[in-house]
């Protein structure tokens, strides 16, 4: 891992598959000279994830509270019981009734991606791309306007500041990407070695935007039921008791920055593995295509925030690339129980218990390719995920979400951007492999998440435009 030639999340699926403990419950493992867990049971992981909650609801990943407060301040860092007051109390915006009301600003956005589309195709071209780059432009104008009410302009100019800045964060060089091995596995050294997640250009650019956006909010009164709204209402309780301070609004920025961060990056790349895989797979685009336009069809042109959500064969070939291609690969997370508390043992597997302070991994890109819960794991077949299969899974051996209380608030949201925008291209257009499309695909060993190493090269083609063209 040190040396860059790997990725951790792919070492952990090494060992998790490695013939010589394909019956063990648990595997043990050492970073450098600490110890730490491999979870393979089912019953163990749903233990750690949900019914032993308590003892492990911290991750063991963590970022530096005074070099870098965005990162080690948001939901995913932050740590309990300041974790799940913050879940709490930012919970509202996921809810079903607001993600609807969000519904018809994605869709605007899904329009501007067709426009953009066909400016590159609309003379019978081709249009040869990079298809994670136009998704991400799509999502990162889709959380800017959902979360903060900015039309960030990312599909008409991109290389405006929230694309420029969303680039950066996920180029892994190797100086990011050992910062990101600190942070995950050596915690304690992040400020000996001013680790940043978020660096300072980032950094400062997120709180600019934030201020900017809250105070213009403030002082129209208007409510959009955004993410924004909360975090007001966040800060007038804390200027109520005294507790507003530039700290304090670090903790609301930092809330800014791991929603766009996380919502505009998952969902772009589960949108191009998707286009990947069906581009691939023509048939099964045909399929997926012809449900798409016989449901326009229905809904005379504009699908509905019901429709989209409820298409069959659109929610099976969006599980099966997650289960392919969970973007964040693995899972991580301390046991720590109070004092009060028995530790955690791995009774009945082994007679084991797990000390405080012992990092435990859960390694889900390497259960969701296992034969032994899917057959041929590595063939994308979306029929696995149809309402009859479905019932015969096993639940800890499908967590692209994870699970349990700290798994991710984001899920819906990003499940309806990447199905938006995944209608939006598809209704009009096919996408097919080209010569710089890769047969396989090769995962970046310098990032902590799920990536492509040299981008996903695909054909984009208008089926209108070609019709005429062909007649």
């Amino acid at each position: 891992m040190f040396t860059l030639s790997n990725s951790f999340f792919l070492y952990l699926s090494d060992v998790y598959k490695d013939a010589t403990v394909t019956k063990a419950a648990a595997v043990g493992i050492y970073i450098l000279n600490k110890p730490a867990l491999v979870l393979r049971e089912p019953e163990l992981i749903k233990s750690v994830l949900i019914k032993e909650f308590q003892k492990f609801a911290n991750r063991f990943a963590a970022c530096d509270p005074h070099g870098d407060p965005l990162a080690s301040n948001n939901l995913f860092f932050v740590r309990n019981p300041q974790w799940r007051e913050l879940r709490t109390r930012i919970s509202p915006v996921f809810t079903s009734g607001k993600i609807k009301q969000m519904y018809t600003l994605m869709t605007e956005i899904g329009s501007e991606l067709e426009s953009h589309l066909l400016k590159h195709t609309k003379t019978g071209n081709t249009y040869n791309t990079e298809i994670k780059e136009v998704c991400a432009l799509f999502t990162t104008d889709v959380i800017a306007s959902i979360a903060f009410g900015i039309h960030a302009n990312s599909l008409k100019n991109p290389d405006g500041e929230f694309r420029t800045h969303g680039r950066k964060f996920v180029n892994f060089t190797p100086g990011r990407a050992l910062s990101f091995i600190i942070a995950f596995f050596y915690p304690n050294w992040v400020s000996t070695f001013k680790v940043k997640v978020f660096t300072a250009e980032f950094s400062s650019f997120l709180r600019n935007t934030i201020n900017h956006v809250m105070i213009e909010r403030e002082k129209t009164g208007t409510i959009r039921n955004d993410l924004i709204d909360v975090l007001l209402d966040l800060k007038k309780e804390a200027i109520a008791t005294n507790e507003y301070n530039e700290e304090a609004q670090d903790v609301l920025t930092a809330q800014a920055a791991i929603f766009l961060t996380a919502g505009f990056e998952t969902s772009s790349s589960m949108m191009a593995f998707t286009l990947y895989e069906l581009a691939k797979h023509p048939d099964l685009q045909d399929r997926l295509r012809n449900e798409i336009r016989d449901a326009l069809v229905v809904d005379h042109g504009k699908l509905s925030y019901e429709t989209i959500t409820n298409l069959p064969y659109l929610g099976m070939v969006v599980d099966e690339v997650l289960r392919l291609y969970p973007v964040l690969p693995m899972l991580d997370r301390e046991h720590l129980p109070r004092e009060e508390d028995n530790p955690f043992d791995l009774l009945p597997y082994y007679d084991y218990k797990v000390p405080s302070g012992m990092a435990v991994y859960i390694p889900i890109f390497g259960i969701q390719r296992d034969p032994k819960y899917w057959s041929n794991p590595d063939t994308f077949d979306p029929e696995r995920f149809s309402a009859e299969n479905k019932k015969l899974h096993e639940p800890m051996a499908y967590l692209p979400f994870g699970t349990g209380p700290r798994n991710c608030i984001g899920s819906r949201i990003g499940l309806l951007q990447s199905k938006i925008g995944l209608v939006h291209i598809l209704k009009s257009n096919f996408v097919t492999v080209c010569d710089k499309t890769p047969a396989e695909i090769t995962f970046d060993p310098l990032s902590v998440l799920l990536q492509y190493k040299e981008g996903i090269y695909l054909n984009v083609v208008n089926d209108v435009i070609y019709k005429q063209n062909a007649n």
